[in-house]
C-alpha cells in the first residue's frame, strides 16, 4: 500500500508559502553543494583519490600527439588489451610555438579519444632544459624551416598553460608543467636539493596562472637533473595541495644511492613516475633489460606503490613500446603490457 501523499494548497497563500520556503532550501541546497563537491581525481597526502577511493595510476606515454597518426584511436586498445587506466598525451614546446591552433586541435582530439575510451589524461608540456634558460639541442627540419623543438622561454610556458587551462576543465585530466627540467648537458646531480628551490618559483608561477583560470586539475611537478632529481621536494613541497611529483627513470644508474630520497618524498606526496622503459643492446642511455632494470624497477615502484606510465607508444620514439610495423611488441613493450595486466 502507498502511503499517503500530502496535499498542498495552491491557492495565493499556498503559493506565498511555498516561495517564502523555496528561497532558504535553495540557500541550503547550494552550501550542501559547495561543501561537498562533486568526486573528482585529486591528490591528498601521498595518494590519488576518486570517488572517495585511493587509485594507482598506471599507464602509457603517448609521446607528442603531432607525431601520431591523425586518423587512428589506439585508446580502446590501450585500455582494452593492455589494462592501462592513464595515458600522457605530449605537446613539444616548438609545436605549439609554430602551430597553437593546429596543436590544440590535435590534442583536444586525442584527450577526447581517451576519456572515451575511460582513460585517466595527462597533458604534458614537453620542454627539456631550464625555465629562460637552458634548451637541449633538438631541430627538426622540414621544406621550410628548421625549428628548434625544446624552446624553454617561461612565456611560451605561460601561454600554453593559459589555453589548457582555460580549455580543459575535466578533473580526470592532469597537467604536467615541464617535462624534464635540466640546466645544461653537464648538469651534476648533487642531490642536495639545490636546483629543487631553484625551479619552485617557476612552477609556483605556472601554477599560479592555471589556478587563476578557476581551474582545479591535478598538478605535476618536476625536478632536476631530467626529472630523475626528487632532493628538496621533502623538505620544500609547493605550496598548491592538489600537487604530485614526477620521476623520470631509466636504466644507467644504480637506484639504490636515491631510494632514501624517494621514500621521504613519497610519505608524505604523490609520486607518479611519467617516463620509464629499457630497450635491449640500445646505444641509448635506455639500454638495459627486463633482469636489469625491468624487474627490479617495478619491484621498487610496487614498495611504495608509485603510479607510472612507460615510454613510448610512438615507434619513433625511444624506447618504443611496439616494432616498426606499429603491430608487434618490443621486449620492452611486452615487458610493460605483462606489468599493466598484472601478469
Amino acid at each position: 500500500m502507498q502511503g499517503a501523499v500530502p496535499v498542498v494548497s495552491w491557492g495565493i497563500s499556498g503559493v506565498t508559502s511555498w516561495a517564502i520556503l523555496w528561497r532558504p532550501m535553495c540557500l541550503l541546497m547550494l552550501a550542501i553543494w559547495t561543501a561537498f563537491p562533486a568526486a573528482a581525481l585529486e591528490v591528498r597526502g601521498s595518494h590519488f583519490i576518486d570517488q572517495g577511493q585511493i587509485l594507482r595510476l598506471k599507464g602509457i606515454a603517448m609521446g607528442d600527439v603531432g607525431d601520431l597518426p591523425a586518423d587512428e584511436n589506439p585508446y580502446p586498445e590501450i585500455a582494452r588489451d593492455w589494462g592501462a587506466n592513464i595515458v600522457r598525451l605530449s605537446i613539444h614546446p616548438g609545436f605549439w610555438r609554430d602551430d597553437s591552433v593546429g596543436a590544440l586541435a590535435r590534442l583536444t582530439q586525442h584527450v577526447e579519444w581517451a576519456r572515451e575510451a575511460g582513460l585517466y589524461v595527462i597533458i604534458d608540456y614537453h620542454a627539456i632544459g631550464w625555465p629562460d634558460g637552458y634548451v637541449q639541442d633538438k631541430f627538426v627540419a622540414s621544406d621550410t624551416k628548421t625549428t628548434d623543438w625544446y624552446d624553454t622561454r617561461m612565456s611560451l610556458a605561460l601561454d600554453f598553460w593559459r589555453a589548457i587551462a582555460s580549455t580543459f576543465k575535466d578533473n580526470d585530466i592532469l597537467f604536467e608543467l615541464w617535462n624534464e627540467p635540466i640546466s645544461g648537458e653537464a648538469e651534476p646531480l648533487k642531490g642536495d636539493g639545490a636546483n629543487w628551490r631553484a625551479l619552485q618559483p617557476f612552477w609556483q608561477q605556472l601554477t599560479h596562472l592555471i589556478r587563476g583560470q578557476g581551474n582545479s586539475n591535478v598538478i605535476l611537478a618536476a625536478g632536476s637533473h631530467w626529472a630523475f632529481d626528487l632532493s628538496g621536494v621533502g623538505d620544500y613541497p609547493l605550496p598548491d595541495p592538489n600537487t604530485a611529483y614526477v620521476w623520470h627513470v631509466y636504466p644507467g644508474g644504480e637506484l639504490a644511492p636515491y631510494e632514501p630520497v624517494l621514500e621521504k618524498v613519497s610519505a608524505d606526496h604523490a609520486v607518479i613516475v611519467t617516463e620509464w622503459g629499457f630497450e635491449p643492446g640500445s646505444k641509448e642511455h635506455w639500454s638495459g633489460t627486463a633482469k636489469s632494470f625491468g624487474e627490479p624497477f617495478t619491484a621498487l615502484m610496487d614498495k611504495y606503490k608509485l603510479s607510472s606510465v612507460g615510454w613510448c607508444w610512438n615507434i619513433y620514439y625511444g624506447p618504443a613500446l611496439r616494432n616498426s610495423d606499429g603491430r608487434t611488441l618490443t621486449a620492452w613493450g611486452a615487458f610493460l603490457r605483462r606489468y599493466l595486466r598484472g601478469s
